[in-house]
């Protein structure tokens, strides 16, 4: 597969942050093909504006707390959102419309992934009840609750809550003040593997291959992929997946997976 299209400053023939190989007519033609269905016109589009959700991806999660190639890929699904909502009659270049929504689908996977290290869904419910237990101690005695208080309001076992409290120290970790207004995570090395590119791009193709395949999952998790691979429907973000099953984005992530892994043996099946 060619490596996808590099971003250049551009000139009065292109929009500014859209790639120098794209025309600000081109560009248009193919925000109005992909929107008509054109599978060629989105993945054209896509692999343009890699490059710039690439960028928006280090400086929406500089300290890589979500999977790269996963941020990116919900970069991908706001850029298609975009897509169905901008009107190309519009004066607005297309990527300054479309460069909200790509952000907006960064930032509410890392919200959905709870705060700024992504823990896991396990992870998560535990510090819910860790948390609860703390107000309702705090309210009941003005004081925070010991180490055995907590052990013993929440069930957990002692081994337990030390590595439940060890991974909220390590997500507050990354917003400790460094000086000069920045923070732990912006100081993290943050090199773009150049196959990044090629694994977003790969999850477009899954696309074709997902369908057809889709008998061999359950009701939930085709209603994973056909929100994600936009099946059926418009392509979804995880946390709009997940506030329709009412689960985290963390847990449709990993139900994806599974998914995946469940095609992939139906395919290698012999026929």
């Amino acid at each position: 597969m060619a490596p996808p299209h590099r971003f250049a400053p551009s000139d009065s023939g292109t929009s500014q942050g859209s790639s120098a190989v794209l025309s600000r007519q081109r560009e248009r033609d193919l925000v109005v093909a992909t929107e008509g269905g054109s599978k060629a016109a989105c993945r054209e589009l896509v692999e343009a504006f890699l490059p710039a959700i690439a960028r928006l991806a280090r400086q929406v999660d500089p300290g890589r707390r979500v999977d790269r190639v996963e941020l990116m890929q919900e970069g991908v699904a706001g850029l298609l959102l975009a897509v169905k909502r901008y009107d190309a009659r519009m004066e607005t270049p297309f990527w300054a419309y479309a460069s909200f929504w790509v952000r907006k689908a960064m930032r509410e996977l890392l919200a959905e992934l709870a705060g700024p290290v992504a823990l896991t869904d396990h992870a998560v419910r535990g510090l819910v009840r860790v948390k609860g237990a703390r107000r309702e101690h705090l309210q009941a005695h003005g004081t925070e609750p010991t180490r055995a208080e907590l052990v013993a309001a929440t069930g957990f076992a002692p081994a337990q809550l030390d590595s439940l409290l060890a991974s909220e120290r390590a997500a507050q970790s990354l917003d400790a003040p460094v000086g000069g207004g920045a923070t732990v995570s912006d100081t993290l090395a943050d090199p773009l593997a150049e196959d990044e590119y090629e694994q977003v791009l790969d999850r477009i193709e899954q696309r074709e291959s997902v369908r057809g395949l889709t008998g061999v999952l359950d009701d939930r998790e085709r209603t994973v992929l056909s929100g994600r691979y936009g099946l059926d429907q418009a392509q979804q973000t995880l946390s709009e997946i997940g506030a329709t099953l009412g689960l985290t984005a963390e847990r449709v992530r990993q139900i994806e997976a599974g998914a995946l892994a469940k095609l992939r043996a139906a395919a290698a099946e012999p026929r």
